[in-house]
């Protein structure tokens, strides 16, 4: 299962950016997030240079899958942009050193404060409904600035993924549908409106697609909204297609194949372009799983093993869904090894549950791991994205620590939470005093 960025050192322990993990936990501790540099900038490279060969391009990391500042600074030296849903994840950004015109302000409720701090930094902010629209007028007439504006349209795409991911269908919470004619509406009173100017259009129809079919028919459905805009006067400067494209979690799950991704979707989008006599659009997407999911992995201590006769053993870890709370939420895969012990044989059947008063605190059930005891180390992978974004304090147990690596270095990038972070923003009333 081990990725090609991962290895296997001579005392069977698993190595990451060229560090021997299970010395890293002897140092930082567990539970611990470790963060590949090198991976991530290698697979925004990758991802750029499928779409980017074909034409213009730009890249707008996801912050919502990992906004950890780190994380966030290697994009930037790498030259992406941010898509961002919160006033705190454009903070990030922009101290990052993301400038404001590279980054697009998504999600279906900004309030006044957000979409001014949008509007200071030269934001496109991608219009969710007719009244977001009316509220981005006012505020930036009553700041004589103008807003750049584009719009989230539903192009009614079924993207094979779990329902709670899968954004792109009529019925979703998400965008402007276009079959009513409600999206073209959206364009048409913007257009008249002062200190608004339009440049471009949005979609977004969900994530962990490893299959590069949907993508192409949204490029095709939200094409022809461009081409009905264009006979409305109104000529947009890019494209987005939004993110979505997946990283395989499973051993039999195979990678998407990018450069037939971009073929695709790229001849989609050129081909409407001909036809219908456009100029050629910039592209954009918001890749956030792709470029940072397979670059992180979770690194948790082995504390107790329970027998049970006739079911699988069970193991518990210092770390469960308050560190990673896909598996209890979605029902997420996540394949998990024993860091200090890779070379032994994977045969005994293993319940991996989590340190939490919940029986839906598990990282995996019925896994073949080598027989755990107390003080070895379990690796869960692939859990840079929607891990520390994800997390949480249940129980009141602190978020682990975070660190990079990068060509046998490591560095801490986020300190383990304390009783002191837990408890600081708490009062007492005068009563309780």
């Amino acid at each position: 299962m081990l990725k090609s960025h991962f290895g296997v050192n001579r005392k069977g322990h698993l190595v990451c950016g060229g560090v021997d993990t299970v010395e890293l936990c002897e140092e930082f501790g567990t539970p611990l997030y470790v963060m590949d540099e090198e991976r991530i900038r290698e697979n925004y490279r990758r991802f750029l240079r499928a779409f980017g060969r074909r034409r213009r391009v730009r890249l707008c990391y996801a912050l919502k899958a990992n906004s950890n500042s780190a994380v966030v600074r290697v994009l930037a030296t790498e030259g992406a942009g941010a898509d961002v849903s919160s006033e705190n994840e454009l903070r990030i950004a922009l101290g990052a050193g993301i400038p404001g015109e590279k980054m697009v302000f998504n999600g279906n409720l900004k309030t006044e404060g957000e979409l001014r701090l949008a509007l200071r930094h030269g934001v496109t902010i991608n219009i969710d409904c007719f009244q977001e629209l009316e509220v981005v007028g006012r505020l930036a007439e009553k700041t004589g600035r103008e807003a750049r504006v584009s719009f989230r349209i539903n192009p009614d795409v079924k993207a094979p993924t779990h329902p709670y991911i899968a954004t792109g269908l009529r019925e979703s919470k998400f965008g402007f549908d276009v079959k009513s004619g409600e999206a073209l509406e959206a364009y048409r009173r913007a257009k008249g409106m002062r200190n608004v100017r339009i440049v471009g259009i949005h979609a977004h129809i969900g994530s962990q697609i490893l299959d590069p079919s949907p993508f192409v028919e949204e490029a095709e459905k939200v094409m022809e909204v461009v081409a009905q805009l264009r006979e409305l006067g109104i000529e947009l400067e890019f494209v987005d297609l939004g993110g979505g494209v997946g990283i395989p979690y499973r051993p039999e799950e195979r990678e998407v194949d990018l450069e037939e991704l971009a073929r695709r979707v790229v001849s989609t989008v050129e081909r409407v372009e001909r036809e219908r006599g456009m100029h050629e659009h910039l592209l954009v997407f918001e890749p956030g799983r792709y470029l940072v999911g397979d670059a992180g992995i979770l690194l948790a201590r082995v504390e107790y093993t329970k027998e049970r006769k006739g079911l699988p053993r069970w193991i518990s870890l210092d770390a469960g869904m308050n560190a990673l709370i896909r598996p209890a939420l979605y029902g997420a895969y996540h394949h998990i090894e024993l860091a200090n012990k890779m070379n032994l044989e994977n045969d005994t059947l293993t319940n991996v549950a989590g340190p939490l008063c919940e029986s839906g605190d598990f990282l995996g059930k019925e896994r073949l791991l080598p027989r755990a005891e107390r003080g070895d180390l379990a690796v869960i992978f692939d859990v840079g994205a929607y891990g520390l974004s994800m997390s949480n304090q249940h129980t009141a147990k602190p978020r682990p620590a975070m660190v990079m690596v990068r060509r046998g270095k490591a560095a801490l990038v986020r300190r383990r939470e304390t009783f002191r972070d837990l408890t600081r923003l708490d009062l007492l009333p005068p009563w309780l005093r």
